[in-house]
Parts: structure tokens; C-alpha cells; sequence
């Protein structure tokens, strides 16, 4: 898709018609897509040109994500987990626990269903052949565990933080442009002192230091360079507050309540679920509250497929009931901003000694307090293991172990690319385009590495 625009992504929400979404769900997306190809050459209205240009886009993505076979993934549950039953993987298919589609009429799942059920489903990591593949999970417990408890005990906790991120281009062109945006750390709310130490190579520009997307940007030819990173630290500073009702202002401000096609929409479902979470209550802070503790105690973390395949990311995780932690955001966002409680967006990476990797989660703003954290994945996740307190705190607040290098969601880059973004709405690891069209994930390996660690 080239020269699009961040307007055309609206269009995503006109449905699709009933003889491609046939296909779409059988998977035959060839078929689909020479369909798609016969429509766009006749007299069809231009929401639906724009829609089915999507389309064409998506479907080209989607058989990508699902690379596993049921006899593979079968075999995957079978070398991993003690007396596993065929017919346990038709089950978990069944309560929505992994993701899977069909290509062709024969079920594929992704290539982390596997890391997706010891993620979420205790009863499954007792069964592990292996049980050192649960080690490190436990350990980011009892690290996040320790340092809540700290922070409560202090009020305060920083942690300064030096790591390398970069991507090694894997296509075979030659001779052209390649184009490259590395996320660097946002110079506003928790992040404080952020230093550039180094690229590699020396890059043309930097977003400014509260660009909603911030982002080092590369140019090249790629004959002289296949390979980019950038070195930088900053410090991550948590503060806390103890949070009460009865200090909430009647006076709210009305920033951040608006609809953002195609995701961040009021749709008859999702109303209907705000008032059955809510009902009657007038207090924001509460407001906000239910709705945390709704999505922590019903929507199951699950990996998910790129989010551009998805037409309504909130509806999605509120109709299926599960979803990552992008998914939970903004199924957050979406119903504060319905009930009148201003939310917005942050994401980028977590970091631990443990772990580092890409993470979302959403912020919300009560007066007289200022702009809260909630963090519905990680509070999903110690709800399910039992630890309330845990549970209870990622609603107003984080951990200090995060890379903030977002703060709005579906918002472009600087400078903007000419063809679609990876990931039109969000950027946590990086976007490359050659001159001629847009790169995959599949095209270029991610590079995430923690130098050093250091609690202030």
C-alpha cells in the first residue's frame, strides 16, 4: 500500500462482504484475493475500494502468522506436557485458549501457542515435561513482587537503564534506499534523563523528545548497510499514591474522551458492556476501577495475530474474551473513554534482568491525582496466580522496568513512511522500507539486549 494514509485506516471498519468473508474464515486467500482484485476493477463506491485495499493487505499477512499444522502443534504438546491427551488440543481450541485459524479448511496455529499456554494456564505448567521452561516466569513474579512492596514501603522507586535495540535486514535487494525508525525512549511522565549514546550507522534525524511515536530515523543504501542499532539509558522513576474515592473531584476535564476509528470506537456491544460494568456509578476513579478489575477477571491473556488483521481490536478481546496486553489497553480506553473517564495509551518495552520485550498498557487521568497507569495484563496475570495485592496495584500504577517510546496509539511516525507500517498503530521495536515497498517481520530479526540494570 503505498503513500497510505493514517485517515484510510477508518475504513477498516466497513464490513466485508458476506461472499469474501466465506473465504476469509476457510481460508482460501488466494481465491479471496483474485475476488477482491474483480471488484476493485469495477464501479464500486471508494469505502469499499478502501476497505477491500486493506483487505488485500491483511490476507496477504495473516497465513504468515500461522506457520504450525495440528499434527505439529500436536506433536509440540505432546514433547512438552506429562500424559497429554489428543483431544486436549481440540479443547483448548475450543475454550479460545490458543490462536489458531484455518488455511485452506485445515486448522494452523502460531509459532508461540505453545509459550501462550504456560503463560496462561496453570494447570498446564504443572504438567511440563521440563519444568525449568516456568523458571524465569516465576522469577519476574518475585522480582515485581519485591519491588511493588518497595515502592509502596518508599513511595518512590527509580531504576536507570542502558540497553542496545536494533534490526539485521534479511532481504536480498540491492542498489536501493532502505529507510529505518528505531523506537527510543519518550522524555515525559516516568522517563527522565534519556542520553543517545551511539548508532550504528550515525543516524539523519531524532523525533523530539515528546513526539508521540519518538523514533531515531536511518537512511541508507542497502548495499553499505543491512544492519542498525542504537545504544542509549535513561531512568525510569515510579512514584505512588495511595488512591481514594472520597478525594476524587467532581470536576473532571474532558481531554481524551473522543473515538479514534478503527479501533477506539463506542460500538452498540461495548456500550452495552460499560453500562453492565458500571451501572450507576458516578465517581470516575471507580468507574475506572471496574472496569480494571472486569478485564483482569475476564479476559485471558493471549498472544495474538499483528493487530492490522484485526477490524476492532476492544470488541475483539470483549467478544472472545482474551487477548495480549495491547488488546487489554485498549479494550480499557476504549470503555473509560465511553463512561467519561479520560485514557490514553504508553508502550514500548519491558526490561528486567530476566526479560526484555515488547509491552502496552494504558494510562487514565483523575482529577486531583493526574494522569494513573493500568496495567490490565500483568494485573490479569497475578490475578490468576493468587496475588491480590499484586492485582490491586497495577490499577493507578507501574513497575519502573519499562522503555517508554509511545504515548498516543495510531499516531505517525517522524519522519512519516510512504507504504503501511509492520504495525500502523503502535512501534516498539522498529519500521523499515526499502524505496520500492514496506518490510515484514519476516524480513529483518529484532535485536533487544539489556547492557545494564541498576536500581537508583
Amino acid at each position: 500500500m503505498e503513500d497510505y494514509k493514517y485517515g484510510d485506516l477508518e475504513y477498516l471498519q466497513i464490513p466485508l462482504p458476506e461472499e469474501l468473508l466465506k473465504l476469509k474464515w476457510f481460508g482460501s486467500f488466494d481465491r479471496m484475493n483474485k475476488i477482491i482484485e474483480m471488484k476493485l476493477n469495477k464501479d464500486i463506491p471508494i469505502a469499499l475500494k478502501k476497505r477491500l485495499i486493506h483487505e488485500q493487505a491483511i490476507i496477504k499477512r495473516m497465513p504468515k502468522e500461522y506457520p504450525l499444522t495440528y499434527q505439529e502443534a500436536l506433536s509440540i504438546c505432546h514433547d512438552h506436557f506429562i500424559d497429554f491427551q489428543d483431544e486436549e488440543l481440540q479443547q483448548l481450541q475450543d475454550e479460545n485458549a490458543v490462536e489458531w485459524i484455518f488455511i485452506e479448511g485445515k486448522p494452523h496455529f502460531r509459532s508461540d501457542f505453545f509459550d501462550n499456554i504456560i503463560k496462561t494456564r496453570n494447570d498446564y505448567v504443572v504438567r511440563l515435561i521440563d519444568p525449568s521452561k516456568n523458571e524465569s516466569r516465576q522469577a519476574n513474579f518475585d522480582l515485581l513482587n519485591e519491588t511493588i512492596h518497595e515502592i509502596k514501603t518508599k513511595g518512590k522507586l527509580a531504576y536507570h537503564m542502558h540497553l542496545l535495540t536494533g534490526i539485521k535486514l534479511k532481504v536480498n535487494d540491492t542498489n536501493k534506499q532502505v529507510k529505518v525508525h528505531l523506537p527510543v525512549p519518550l522524555e515525559n511522565a516516568q522517563i527522565k534523563e534519556f542520553k543517545l549514546l551511539k548508532t550504528i550507522p550515525q543516524y539523519k534525524c531524532i523525533g523530539a523528545s515528546d513526539h508521540p511515536q519518538r523514533t531515531v530515523y536511518f537512511e541508507e543504501n542497502i548495499d553499505n548497510v543491512k544492519e542498525f542499532y542504537v545504544e542509549y539509558e535513561y531512568v525510569n522513576e515510579i512514584q505512588y499514591v495511595e488512591l481514594k474515592a472520597e478525594d476524587v473531584l467532581e470536576k473532571q476535564p474532558d481531554f481524551y474522551l473522543h473515538e479514534q476509528a478503527p479501533h477506539i470506537v463506542f460500538t452498540p456491544y461495548l456500550k452495552k458492556l460499560a453500562h453492565e460494568i458500571i451501572k450507576d456509578e458516578k465517581n470516575n476513579l471507580i468507574k475506572a476501577k471496574l472496569i480494571y478489575e472486569y478485564i483482569t477477571t475476564h479476559i485471558n491473556y493471549s498472544f495474538v495475530r499483528n493487530y492490522y488483521t484485526i477490524p476492532n481490536i476492544p470488541e475483539y478481546a470483549a467478544l472472545g474474551g482474551k487477548g495480549d496486553c495491547g488488546v487489554q489497553a485498549l479494550l480499557f480506553i476504549t470503555l473509560c473513554r465511553y463512561v467519561g473517564v479520560p485514557a490514553t495509551w504508553q508502550a514500548g518495552l519491558y526490561v528486567t534482568p530476566y526479560d526484555i520485550g515488547n509491552h502496552d498498557w494504558a494510562r487514565f487521568y483523575i482529577a486531583p491525582y493526574g494522569w494513573l497507569y493500568a496495567d490490565c495484563s500483568f494485573g490479569g496475570s497475578a490475578y490468576r496466580n493468587g496475588d491480590y495485592e499484586r492485582w490491586q496495584y497495577y490499577f493507578g500504577h507501574l513497575d519502573p522496568f519499562r522503555m517508554v517510546a509511545n504515548s498516543e496509539y495510531q499516531f505517525d511516525l517522524y519522519p512519516p513512511k510512504k507504504y503501511l507500517r509492520q504495525d500502523p498503530y503502535d512501534n516498539q521495536t522498529g519500521e523499515v522500507e526499502l524505496e520500492d515497498r514496506g518490510l515484514y517481520l519476516d524480513d529483518y530479526d529484532i535485536h533487544l539486549e539489556v547492557l545494564s540494570i541498576t536500581k537508583q
